[in-house]
């Protein structure tokens, strides 16, 4: 939908930035994936009764939440803003970068929350959701270690859909093994 715009090389945070003529339906992306992670934080809460997970996702969602209010500045369009340096001195572009760090702090924080309390002997988490989640933290370090190379915008987006596909494991998780019954 965007003239130049590579979903290859460039960050997904363009299409949603200030001078997008997308930048509705980025946000609006933005804003699913707050939702997402606040609904999860619900769900979690209600069947484990798990307030650390539940409290590490919702501040993932604010993180979400900031990412978006606080966009990049691609007055040019999002394509190849990415890679446009001028960016970086916007002081709007510094808080949506620091945004998206605390964000990973956070996911990553709730997937080691898991991996760790799924080996207690009373565990609220089957092993087998702990050590999924071991590989998802893992794999979250490391893709979003790229992006600072070569085709960041696909290694980003790996990222992305990692963390959701987290997400989503222990959303389903929740709803199939609840602890408490209402």
């Amino acid at each position: 939908m965007v003239d130049g715009y590579s979903a290859r090389e460039d960050f997904i945070s363009s299409l949603a930035s200030r001078g997008s003529s997308v930048a509705a339906l980025g946000t609006t992306a933005f804003l699913a994936s707050a939702a997402a992670h606040i609904a999860t934080a619900w769900a979690v809460f209600r069947a484990w009764r798990a307030w650390v997970l539940a409290s590490l996702l919702f501040l993932a969602a604010l993180a979400t939440l900031s990412v978006s209010a606080f966009r990049s500045h691609c007055p040019d369009g999002p394509a190849g803003c990415s890679l446009d340096q001028a960016s970086a001195a916007d002081w709007v572009e510094g808080v949506h970068g620091i945004s998206v760090g605390i964000y990973e702090l956070f996911v990553l924080a709730a997937m080691l929350t898991v991996a760790i309390g799924s080996r207690r002997r009373a565990s609220r988490w089957s092993r087998r959701l702990g050590t999924a989640s071991l590989v998802f933290a893992v794999a979250s370090v490391l893709l979003i270690a790229q992006t600072d190379g070569d085709h960041i915008g696909f290694w980003q987006r790996l990222w992305i859909a990692n963390n959701l596909a987290w997400l989503l494991v222990v959303a389903r998780a929740a709803a199939r093994e609840p602890l408490v019954h209402h």
